[in-house]
């Protein structure tokens, strides 16, 4: 019997270092591949990229806009999902089926696939009610919170099991409703490109003519970017030597751009747009300090980002809001935290890793040591492992696949 096994993702693989994560347990532990996503620019429907089969849908492009755009979105991919996905069961033979959010309805395109005998992992990216509470403003006792919490639940009903990205996201999960012992863990981990050996900071390094700050990924209004801007025309009245870079392409960077002019920071702030993977990790490596200004909101409480765990492995130190699943996991010894959506406190954290280069390496040093107990290659194993039981039908249990938080 094969052990063939199919992820379904309404995303395009390039930049989606969970996914990739993934793929490289499956590949590391000997299953054969194949993956349904969207298909990008230039992209063909069918092809194979390092022995992994892939099938892409010309789907509309997800953008962050209206309610309605969002369905009509998720339905541009989920039906043809569906009927693809029916038809790769009976060629193929899936043993597995993972299948990512948003939306959640996505899991019942591997409908037929389970009638078949597949097994359904349902991989919660993000907490749909927290996400409509956080972007669209819906009540919490609301209506549409109802409904999309209705719809989590009948989906981890549907699924065998269910994995998430923190402890937090589990908890929610589960007081909501959800079977405890069919809901799992798996950080998010580095992607692949980035799975460098780690280069502390230099603890003499003063860094008094220029202090390189970074930050990079989607620049949208959640990730906090406008918040850091106006911190850093803070930090420049008693710190001028600050730099900061910010890397990743979005929806506000015309908004960015207009509130760096606006503050004279032009000579302070950069937007340096998208960029290689190769040039981002030259840049990241060149940083002193990366920061990570997520907004506190009651979906961001929930999640950990993939830039954290970027900056940390390369052994970079780390800027970070008190969010309540990153203050679960890490403490004051490996992340220096601020105060959520306060520019001021921000300001503060900032100038002090920019005066204090010994702060800066132990803090680097601590985080790296913690970091250890999340690695991607314990990640891996987990999540194989997971995926083993499903399809020797044992009991998935509750696997471990977070290692809990730092003493």
């Amino acid at each position: 019997m094969n052990n063939r096994i199919c992820l379904v993702s309404q995303r395009t693989i390039a930049g989606d270092p969970r996914l990739s994560t993934q793929l490289q347990s499956l590949k590391n532990a000997g299953y054969e591949i194949d993956v349904v996503c969207v298909r990008g620019k230039n992209q063909t429907f069918r092809g194979e990229e390092n022995g992994i089969q892939f099938y892409r849908i010309a789907s509309m492009d997800r953008k962050r806009a209206s309610k309605t755009r969002y369905i009509v979105e998720y339905a541009s991919f989920f039906i043809p999902a569906f009927f693809l996905l029916a038809f790769l069961q009976i060629v193929r033979g899936y043993r597995v089926v993972h299948v990512t959010n948003l939306p959640d309805l996505l899991l019942f395109a591997a409908a037929v696939p389970k009638l078949l005998g597949a097994k359904l992992i349902f991989d919660v990216r993000e907490c749909t009610p927290e996400m409509f509470i956080d972007r669209f403003g819906a009540s919490p006792q609301g209506r549409v919170v109802r409904v999309m919490t209705a719809i989590e639940q009948a989906c981890i009903k549907f699924a065998n099991a269910t994995i998430t990205c923190t402890e937090q996201m589990r908890q929610a999960l589960i007081k909501r409703g959800g079977a405890p012992d069919k809901i799992s863990v798996m950080l998010n981990m580095p992607i692949v490109h980035l799975q460098k050996e780690a280069k502390l900071p230099d603890p003499t390094d003063q860094a008094k003519n220029d202090f390189r700050l970074i930050t990079h990924g989607t620049v949208i209004r959640r990730y906090g970017h406008e918040l850091l801007i106006d911190a850093m025309a803070e930090v420049v009245k008693t710190a001028p030597q600050v730099h900061l870079t910010v890397y990743g392409k979005g929806e506000l960077l015309p908004a960015l751009d207009a509130q760096i002019k606006r503050l004279k920071l032009q000579d302070n702030v950069k937007l340096g747009g998208y960029v290689s993977e190769e040039e981002l990790l030259t840049r990241l490596r060149e940083a002193h300090c990366g920061v990570v200004p997520i907004l506190q909101n009651p979906e961001s409480d929930l999640v950990h980002t993939h830039k954290m765990f970027e900056y940390i492995h390369l052994g970079l130190p780390t800027i970070i809001s008190r969010t309540t699943a990153v203050a679960a996991y890490f403490t004051d010894e490996s992340l220096r935290f601020y105060k959520p959506n306060d520019a001021h406190a921000l300001a503060e954290a900032i100038v002090e890793l920019a005066n204090n280069p010994q702060k800066r390496y132990d803090l680097a040093s601590h985080a790296l040591t913690v970091y250890e107990n999340y690695s991607p290659e314990k990640q891996y194993a987990m999540y194989s492992a997971l995926v083993a039981r499903l399809i020797n039908e044992q009991p998935v249990g509750t696997p471990k696949l977070e290692m809990g938080r730092e003493n």
